[in-house]
């Protein structure tokens, strides 16, 4: 288990390190500096995400107001790359993810 430890700590540091992961924390940092702004993204993120994992009954409606919502707040450059830099930093992930999983033979049960 130390050498997976060691390896997992080495990933992490090569993350860290990555341009997608240092141009996420840029921009991070740029629209911290506006605390109604985050505060906007971040409720708009928290709906977003409730939107894709939880069952709603006006699912149609939902999507088209986040759609505007998106389209509204994504007007504001500096809101426009801190999200297209989250998403790339998210695609990251999942491929180290999906590479990891299909790596790994395991049964997993079929839902």
């Amino acid at each position: 288990m130390d050498a997976v430890n060691r390896n997992i700590h080495l990933l992490l540091n090569s993350i860290q390190k990555s341009d997608v992961y240092r141009t996420y924390k840029k921009q991070e940092a740029i629209l911290e500096k506006n605390p109604e702004l985050v505060s906007r993204v971040q409720h708009f993120r928290s709906d977003n995400f409730r939107l894709q994992n939880e069952e709603r009954g006006n699912l149609l409606q939902d999507a088209e107001q986040l759609a505007r919502e998106s389209a509204e707040l994504r007007r504001n450059p500096e809101v426009n790359a801190y999200l297209d830099a989250e998403l790339a930093l998210c695609r990251m992930m999942q491929q180290i993810c999906k590479t990891l999983t299909d790596g790994i033979e395991i049964r997993v049960p079929e839902i």
